[in-house]
């Protein structure tokens, strides 16, 4: 209770402290401030202030990793980099994120607006609800990011100041570990082996060509210097209010790949089918939406590439590799989600779980010969 009791004083400081600012105006004067948590982070605390009818939202990073606990040390630049990439975001793709109104370097804490009256995308799709204007603006929101954050873009001068504030942070080592390296060792004690996945494992662990390929994905992930990305794009992290989206937690922001975050929104797409397809109370319904998330995945790729038009050499052969980093990124994503140690509720049977694990070797396997969606989709769903 005392932890509690200085936490709120903290924050009510930081209203006071920044109460020049307009957005917070409406949190001054003598009416209470009710101070609530309003998430269960794995990485910081989200905490909601109200008053008078208005609401904001604190994000604070502390120094090691919230879910685990002080033994497991984090360096809290993180909210300074999602700060930076918040307002990025806002400036590049208009009502792409959460409204940034200040970062307090003291505390560590981050004030932006807060979505009360959004959901979160991935416990929507799991019960069967997409708009697919929603789809279709969140990869336009990231092609606008991606196009004119591009090395190919902008001058030598702006590349290098955005390299200089988005660097390769502890994140994203931690994203080369948990996406690319560790789900990919069978001895490794993170990983989540369990016995209605094991007669499935042969196909990844007894493969080394698959191995091979998702090194080359770490490779590319940890070496290409393309554009801002969000760095750990997945339905978990899209907040939706019908038509409308807006992307969060973007602590793990760097200047990396164009086709990583898309190649994980693609994963996640093709989750959900694997997750419809295998209810089988009410089948024909949870089939029809399945078929959605194909549409899903090709609304994705088409209306990012309208946005994100910048490219290094011949255009066509850009985007041929584009794809087919895309199809690398979603492969190691649909493996690290079955095997490794962040499981998605998606997956909530052993079907859904070999079918995705199957798909994702299937994508890495198959990956130089990928340069469209349909052949994506043809070789991670088995379509005929």
């Amino acid at each position: 209770m005392a932890t509690w009791d200085k936490d709120q004083a903290m924050f009510i400081g930081l209203l006071d402290k920044y109460s020049q600012l307009d957005q917070l105006k409406s949190f001054s004067g003598p009416d209470t401030i009710e101070l609530t948590s309003a998430g269960d982070g794995n990485l910081n605390d989200v905490i909601r202030a109200k008053k008078s009818g208005q609401s904001i939202i604190f994000k604070r990073a502390p120094p090691y990793i919230k879910c685990l606990g002080p033994e497991y040390p984090l360096e809290p630049s993180r909210g300074q980099t999602e700060y930076d990439a918040l307002c990025v975001f806002s400036e590049l793709a208009l009502a792409s994120v959460p409204r940034p109104y200040f970062y307090d370097h003291e505390s560590r804490t981050i004030c932006m607006e807060d979505l009360v009256t959004y959901k979160d995308f991935r416990k929507q799709l799991i019960s069967g609800i997409c708009c697919m204007e929603a789809v279709e603006k969140l990869a336009r929101d990231i092609g606008k990011v991606h196009n004119q954050t591009h090395v190919a873009k902008i001058s030598e001068r702006s590349f290098s100041e955005y390299k200089s504030k988005f660097q390769d942070t502890e994140l994203v080592k931690l994203t080369e570990q948990y996406i690319f390296t560790k789900p990919f060792d069978k001895f490794d004690s993170t990983n989540k082996l369990s016995d209605d996945i094991t007669s499935s494992l042969s196909q990844l662990y007894d493969n080394p060509r698959v191995l091979d390929v998702a090194n080359d994905m770490k490779h590319i992930f940890l070496t290409k210097k393309e554009c801002l990305v969000h760095g750990d794009l997945h339905t978990g992290s899209v907040m939706v209010n019908g038509a409308d989206t807006k992307i969060i937690d973007l602590e793990f922001a760097y200047i990396g790949p164009a086709a990583l975050d898309i190649g994980l929104l693609l994963a996640n797409y093709i989750f959900s089918y694997y997750g419809h397809m295998s209810i089988p109370e009410d089948h024909d319904r949870h089939r029809k939406f399945a078929q959605l998330m194909i549409e899903a995945c090709k609304v994705t790729v088409n209306k990012y590439l309208e946005e994100m038009t910048s490219f290094v050499g011949e255009q066509q052969t850009y985007q041929d590799k584009l794809l087919s980093e895309m199809a690398g990124f979603a492969g190691c994503e649909l493996i690290r989600r079955v095997v490794g140690a962040a499981p998605v509720e998606d997956l909530h049977s052993p079907y859904s779980k070999q079918d995705a694990l199957g798909a994702g070797v299937r994508l890495l396997l198959g990956r130089h010969n990928i340069t469209t969606v349909d052949k994506l989709l043809v070789i991670a769903l088995m379509l005929v």
